[in-house]
Parts: structure tokens; sequence; C-alpha cells
């Protein structure tokens, strides 16, 4: 009776990790990360015009609109989840993304990045969407490359306004958007 009990708790444990590997794997992917191809556009190019040509299939969208004659440098990172900052370098006049579910059992992530706009001239663009709280976006402007400066502005990231920030010759815009489903953590630099 004993050897039994043994099998059925064997075969039941057995099933049990099939069935949830099978349940994991299925679902990672049909979640898998969607990456937003490049879209050209100049200073004067909206939110709406952008979001016009993207088909918002995932819950969660970061999305960076680079309106300057430059390349945004990624020059640092801080993430505080599974999940990490989606996107590299973002190319002059054009704006950029990743479309994502965030984690499969909590849909949280919480992460910040630092871009360099041109030496001495950083912008840091954080976004999180907690477990338990709110939604909250920040933008900062710490002139220094390297991961720090993406913490720091992501330690005070303390809600979902709109943001914006004055490096001149530089200005950056952060709001959070929403259409079709999808939460859009949106970013301009111009």
């Amino acid at each position: 009776m004993k050897s039994l009990t043994r099998i059925f708790v064997a075969l039941l444990l057995a099933v049990s990790i099939t069935f949830g590997s099978f349940h994991s794997n299925a679902h990672a992917a049909s979640a898998s990360p969607l990456p937003i191809p490049s879209i050209r556009i100049n200073g004067n190019t909206t939110f709406d015009e952008i979001a016009k040509n993207i088909r918002f299939d995932r819950k969660y969208t970061i999305l960076v609109a680079n309106k300057t004659g430059r390349t945004l440098q990624r020059a640092g990172v801080y993430n505080d989840s599974f999940t990490t900052w989606p996107l590299g370098d973002v190319e002059s006049n054009s704006a950029v993304g990743q479309q994502f579910d965030g984690h499969p059992i909590t849909n949280n992530f919480s992460f910040a990045s630092n871009y360099r706009v041109e030496p001495g001239k950083n912008l840091q663009l954080t976004a999180n969407f907690p477990t338990i709280g709110r939604r909250r976006i920040g933008l900062g402007n710490i002139n220094q490359d390297g991961d720090s400066p993406a913490k720091k502005v992501w330690d005070n990231m303390n809600d979902s306004n709109d943001k914006a920030v004055n490096i001149s010759p530089f200005q950056g815009r952060a709001s959070i958007q929403q259409k079709d489903g999808s939460i859009i953590w949106y970013y301009e630099v111009k």
C-alpha cells in the first residue's frame, strides 16, 4: 500500500510538472516581447501620428521618439525586476519601442535607462508597473554616463504625471498614454 501511494504521488508530480511546464512555455511563446521597428519622424511628429503606424499587441509598451539630429546612445541602465530596459541606442529622427506583457504571474516591471544625447548631455528614462500600487514614469537629466544616474532617477520616480526636463538645447518629455488596450510609456527628446 505504501509503495502504491508513492507511485501515485510520483505520477501526480510528473503530470503537474509536465502541464505546468507546458503552460509556462505556451505563455512565454505567446507573450514574447515584440519590437517596434524604427519609424522615421521629424520634429513635428506627434504621438498620435507615431501610434497610428503601430499595432499594439501587448499589455505594455516602451516607446522613445528621438526628434534630434543625434543618436541617443544608451550610456547606462538600472533594472529592478525580471525584465530589463528593452531598448538600446535610438537613431536620430526615429521612434522605436518594445511591447511586452510584464512578469507572467505578477505582470510587473520596473527599470530605467540613461541616454547620452551628446557628451555632457544625458537624459534618464524610467518606467514602473508594480505588483501593488500604481504605474509610474520618470525623467531626469543627470549629465553623466553610467548606471547610477538611471538608478537615482528611478529612486525618485513617484507618480504617473507627465514630466519635462530642459537640457539646453534639448528638451525631454515623458507621459503615459493608452491605445488599443496597451499602456504606453512614451518619451520624446527634441
